[in-house]
């Protein structure tokens, strides 16, 4: 390619890349619709067009050789897909493959018959287009014949390629022989370690869906932990109980995101693990005798909405928590509205251990039957 024509291809991609930039962005916004309809929980998902500078040293690379290079070179639209584990790589691929069209002779898994002089292993790369029915619609009709290179990798992979790129060890043959050795058991320490993590996932499902029957069995003399905290949350008589009296105190009750409520359950086991609480048995049974008993107003209003963020709060006042435990996990103006609620709550709790001693005691008799009789006093008959 002579420089003149160079200059050209460098001047019509300058002119064209603001469309190829919001390929770039729409792509990232549909892909994460995708994954969120999906219930694929990935890290992040990158885009980015290849700027001016990279396409013009691209296309005046020795060895380069391009006839129309915007339209064969492949990755002028770019996309990054970082999954937390390897089978979810597979799950991405399958969406990708059933919601555009794939250049399969561009495509490449190359994990797959990796060879044996490289190290490590990468990701796997589709480059693709729009399926033709999207590339009719309006919005999408401005993007249609232009590809776009997706790499999908694990949080791993990624990190290994990017510590590999910075190494710019390509094969053995390239790094000194003291350093090769070294160099493949990191590969492999990589690689096990994304097995392992996806091994972990699933006994982390298969101990959740183990603590879930026990619950519902009504066997709670488990370990408190995140998984059977969870499960108890979901599926117990004492929580249902527990979550129909704070709407009969009209208390906000309502579920978060996944987010907030994994922090509130967090809060919730804290504060269990600091008053000694080690089992869902355990919890179960504090909660009927020393929780609902003394429920007739909410702790505090304003802040708390969640299940585990009521429990939280209601325990916090029942063991009369320090200002310093309060404070470490809300706020010091949450403590101010804790302790005026708590001056109430222990009033109540006074009141509620008082009127129960004072009821009178039903001992049943410990005299024969005949002896009840005789000791009777007669009733008087009128003469």
């Amino acid at each position: 390619m002579t420089q003149v024509a160079a200059d050209d291809w460098e001047a019509e991609y300058r002119a064209a890349r603001g469309t190829y930039e919001a390929f770039s962005l729409r792509l990232q916004s549909l892909i994460i619709d995708l994954l969120e309809d999906a219930k694929i929980d990935v890290i992040q998902v990158e885009a980015r067009a290849k700027d001016v500078d990279s396409f013009v040293e691209k296309i005046g690379r020795k060895g380069a050789k391009y006839e129309n290079p915007i339209e064969e070179i492949t990755d002028l639209v770019g996309l990054r897909i970082i999954t937390y584990y390897l089978e979810d790589v597979v799950r991405v691929g399958e969406i990708l493959k059933a919601q555009f069209v794939i250049d399969e002779s561009n495509s490449v898994d190359k994990a797959a018959g990796f060879d044996p002089d490289r190290f490590g292993y990468t990701s796997v790369h589709y480059v693709l287009g729009l399926a033709p029915a999207r590339g009719e619609l309006a919005e999408w009709r401005p993007f249609k014949g232009i590809r776009a290179e997706i790499q999908v990798r694990t949080a791993l992979q990624h990190a290994w390629a990017a510590v590999n790129h910075k190494l710019d060890y390509k094969s053995t043959t390239e790094a000194p022989a003291k350093l090769r050795r070294r160099l493949f058991r990191l590969s492999a320490l990589f690689e096990l370690a994304d097995e392992q993590f996806s091994e972990l996932r699933d006994e982390r499902e298969r101990i959740s869906s183990q603590y879930e029957g026990e619950v519902r069995e009504g066997h709670l003399e488990i370990p408190l932990n995140e998984a059977s905290l969870l499960a108890y949350l979901s599926d117990s008589d004492t929580i249902s109980a527990f979550t129909e009296r704070l709407r009969q105190l009209e208390a906000t009750v309502r579920m978060h995101d996944e987010k907030r409520m994994a922090r509130d359950r967090r809060d919730l086991l804290e504060v269990l693990d600091l008053y000694n609480i080690e089992t869902v048995a355990e919890l179960d049974k504090y909660i009927k005798s020393d929780i609902f008993p003394h429920m007739s107003i909410p702790p505090y209003t304003g802040y708390a909405t969640s299940v585990p963020d009521w429990l939280t709060a209601y325990i916090l006042i029942d063991k009369k928590a320090s200002k310093e435990t309060v404070v470490a996990i809300y706020t010091e103006a949450v403590w101010d509205k804790l302790s005026r609620a708590g001056k109430i709550w222990h009033e109540k709790k006074r009141q509620n251990v008082t009127r129960k001693a004072a009821r009178p005691s039903r001992m049943p008799s410990t005299r024969p039957p005949g002896e009840r009789a005789a000791a009777r006093p007669a009733t008087s008959s009128g003469h």
